[in-house]
């Protein structure tokens, strides 16, 4: 390990002096002199970046009488080098190696939610919940990076009590981070966001420094998830999800032919996601990421040292800066300098675009528009490329067909200077608090000019999940598999049903007014003869396919109407109905309590649970979602689980018409917000679960139960409020019957509905196969015409 690897980290006056073998006294002066480097402000302190304090000591000869056995004409910088290289060895050591895992383990899952559970409240007291999420980075970041650290934050822990006792944990943790943070070139920021928790006991905040020991290394992924929750954060700090930050990577490593880079840059870097996913790719191809050169810059002070520790964490060396100024200024961190991959999520522009081209700056491929600076990032990322090099930035789908004049003109002159290799068009709402739809851009250094450009339409990828959608690991392949397949067979391939592609001429992509937008391009492309043929033969099939079961389903209806119908009329329905409660047909059992469950949820495998927005059309729906309970904990929670013939039904929210459990919902788990009903075992020859939930499921039914429902924040109704609803139950014979009738009606219903959109499909297969035209057919708008 070299200096050279430590010329980012920040120096006090006081080791200014200790290193060039001076006074204190004697750098106050020296501070006074030109050119003397500026200090960076890191918490009470004063602090000079040691690249800058070695150059300009560099320029100063030690005078003769102060040389103390140096040879003649000795500089400070010599000195000072000298000095660091002795203690080189404590000063810093080398990285560990960085984490091979991609993702979170789901013991992690648990302990972090614990963590954010009940503790977050009890432990942050005054303080905010980002004060919060950074005590548990800070102690991630020490559990992981550093022994010594964490083996004195542990210890520490022990002895303490009372509120005294946490203050001075808190204080000795931000003082370790901190001190780490300023090896690494950050300026120290955690004892102010630390100091500010007030721990209501201390149990509460050495369980948590216990919980954070035991988690996996990938855990800070699930923190910074976290922090993006909790801190609200705007389109200019919202993090990158991983996978996003995966994929960008990964279709950057397919245009790379020298392996892994030796330099990345982020010229907005958040929380340091995207550089963390190049260090994990650097380290996949068996470069030491320690050698790579990991820059970014950071516009918020309360994510730097989240990217800092992130990297770290990473086996990286980074550098990051944090900047309230535009990147491409020519006194910003990293100006001039260039990289062999730039990745980058910029902040939005959202406006219409509309303003004049702004006149200053220097803009190889046009001024963006003022108020807008897009493309000015855009450029910023293609002026950082070093020969060879490639670039993935995200940017709204806006800046890809914006017809403001001035940005026409930039997309005109990277496609005529080939700079554009492709364009992926993702889903929206992939960020936290934004349903914004983006695509990534993929660029190269003007010296590897495209010919071509491939376009991607990715946006039907992915599941949704709390308002989100979120990509899986099979969804990134999806995409990946689309680019590979694209980039090897040009037009002959065949499409990916998931994620079609285009591979379009500078001519095309002229003739559509330079849109970058990939559907601008995918829709132009017509399918063959043979695909539209073969959709349409299918459609076919299926449209007779489902009017034979409407056909079947129809006369099985109409014959169980009228063998009900017939048995009434020879008396079959004069038995006497008998009034009862729900209470004495039914065990009824509310949901667990959240506490209860929350500590078990996992996003990896698991039991699924039953929410209110399962119950649909009478049945248990399966859908979408993240919430599952571990199966380890499901044991000591079998009275929850759900049998066929039970009755689910709500018990807090819009109440609504229960469902009957059959196949889909048998082995799952109540959540918190349903109540079960199971006709109890004297009563199965009196009460159908069938005609009991069909009987629950009528407009009266549901009403009884709104009524009775408290309107306390949510409708909710109690175990035994519920117990008390009136059912009239004929004989059981009876109810066999109507259930049976019931069965088929419901059958007859499902196959119209399968009937219906087989209609639809056919309609829409005809029109394609109306409008397809051979290859060549097709014709193209002109010049300055959007398609």
């Amino acid at each position: 390990m070299s200096i050279a690897d430590h010329q980012d980290q920040l120096h006090s006056q006081a080791e200014i002096a200790s290193l060039a073998g001076v006074s204190r006294a004697t750098v106050t002066v020296w501070r006074r002199a030109p050119g003397f480097p500026s200090p960076e402000r890191g918490g009470d302190s004063e602090l000079f970046r040691r690249a800058d304090v070695l150059a300009w000591m560099d320029e100063r000869r030690v005078p003769r009488q102060l040389l103390r056995g140096d040879p003649d004409g000795t500089t400070y910088g010599v000195r000072a080098r000298r000095a660091l290289a002795e203690r080189l060895p404590s000063d810093a050591g080398a990285p560990r190696p960085a984490v091979q895992d991609t993702r979170p383990g789901p013991r992690d899952a648990d302990h972090v939610r614990e963590l954010m559970g009940q503790l977050c409240d009890r432990v942050r007291g005054a303080g905010s919940r980002v004060d919060y999420v950074n005590l548990l980075a800070s102690l991630h970041f020490l559990r992981r990076f550093e022994d010594s650290h964490w083996n004195d934050v542990v210890e520490v822990s022990r002895r303490g009590e009372g509120s005294d006792g946490a203050a001075a944990l808190l204080r000795h943790i931000a003082a370790a981070v901190d001190e780490q943070l300023r090896l690494s070139g950050m300026r120290p920021a955690m004892r102010h966001a630390l100091v500010r928790l007030e721990p209501r006991s201390y149990g509460d905040l050495r369980y948590v420094v216990h919980l954070v020991g035991e988690l996996g290394p990938r855990a800070f992924d699930l923190m910074l998830d976290e922090y993006e929750l909790l801190a609200g954060l705007d389109s200019g700090e919202f993090f990158t999800p991983r996978a996003v930050a995966e994929l960008m990577v990964r279709i950057a490593e397919e245009d790379s032919a020298d392996g892994a880079p030796l330099s990345v840059y982020d010229p907005y870097a958040r929380g340091g996601e995207l550089l963390a996913a190049a260090t994990t790719w650097c380290a996949r191809w068996g470069a030491a990421p320690h050698r790579i050169r990991v820059c970014g810059i950071t516009h918020g002070r309360d994510t730097a040292p989240l990217a800092t520790m992130n990297l770290t964490l990473q086996g990286a060396r980074p550098s990051v800066f944090v900047s309230s100024g535009r990147p491409w200024a020519a006194s910003a961190a990293f100006s001039g300098k260039q990289f062999s991959l730039v990745l980058s999520n910029p902040p939005f522009n959202m406006s219409d675009s509309t303003g004049e081209p702004r006149d200053e700056g220097s803009w190889p491929y046009g001024p963006p528009p003022l108020g807008n600076d897009n493309l000015a990032y855009v450029q910023h990322v293609l002026s950082s490329l070093a020969e060879g090099g490639v670039a993935a930035v995200i940017m709204p789908n806006k800046a890809g067909n914006s017809a403001n004049r001035s940005e026409r003109d930039i997309r005109r002159a990277m496609v005529e200077r080939g700079v554009v290799k492709a364009v992926v068009a993702l889903p929206d709402r992939l960020f936290s608090l934004t349903s914004v739809p983006v695509s990534v851009w993929f660029l190269v250094h003007p010296s590897q000019a495209c010919d071509e450009i491939l376009f991607l339409d990715a946006r039907q990828v992915g599941v949704p999940v709390r308002g989100k959608r979120v990509l899986g690991v099979e969804d990134v392949r999806a995409v990946l598999d689309a680019y590979r397949g694209a980039g090897a067979h040009g037009g002959d391939r065949e499409q990916s049903l998931a994620v079609p592609t285009a591979l379009v001429t500078r001519k095309t992509v002229q003739a559509r007014d330079w849109s970058f937008s990939p559907m601008d391009h995918i829709d132009a492309y017509r399918p063959r003869r043979s695909t539209v043929e073969a959709a349409y033969t299918e459609a076919r099939f299926e449209l007779e396919l489902r009017k034979r079961e409407v056909r079947e389903a129809d006369t099985a209806a109409a014959s169980a109407l009228e063998r009900l119908e017939y048995e009434e009329s020879l008396g079959g329905a004069a038995g006497r109905k008998t009034a009862v409660v729900l209470s004495d047909l039914c065990e009824i059992q509310a949901g667990p309590s959240y506490s209860l469950l929350k500590k078990h949820m996992t996003v990896i495998g698991g039991v699924p649970l039953v929410y209110p927005q399962n119950l649909r059309g009478g049945r248990i729906q399966e859908l979408v979602d993240d919430r599952h309970v571990t199966h380890e904990a499901t044991r000591g929670l079998g009275r929850f689980l759900l049998r066929p013939g039970d009755i689910v039904c709500v018990r807090t929210g819009a109440m609504g018409s229960p469902a009957l459990v059959r196949d889909v919902g048998v082995d799952w788990l109540m959540s918190t917000n349903v109540i079960r009903l199971r006709v109890s075992s004297k009563e199965r020859a009196h009460a159908h679960p069938g005609y009991l939930a069909a009987y629950l499921g009528q407009p009266e039914s549901v009403a009884w139960v709104r009524d009775r429902a408290t309107a306390t924040g949510a409708p909710s109704i109690s175990a035994a409020a519920l117990g008390n609803q009136p059912v009239l139950l004929p004989p059981y014979a009876e109810q066999q019957r109507v259930v049976e009738v019931l069965g088929a009606l419901d059958a007859q219903s499902t196959a119209h509905s399968r009937l219906a959109a087989a209609v639809t499909a056919t309609h829409a297969a005809l029109v394609g196969r109306s409008m397809v035209s051979d290859p060549g057919e097709v014709p193209q708008p002109g010049p300055g015409r959007r398609s």
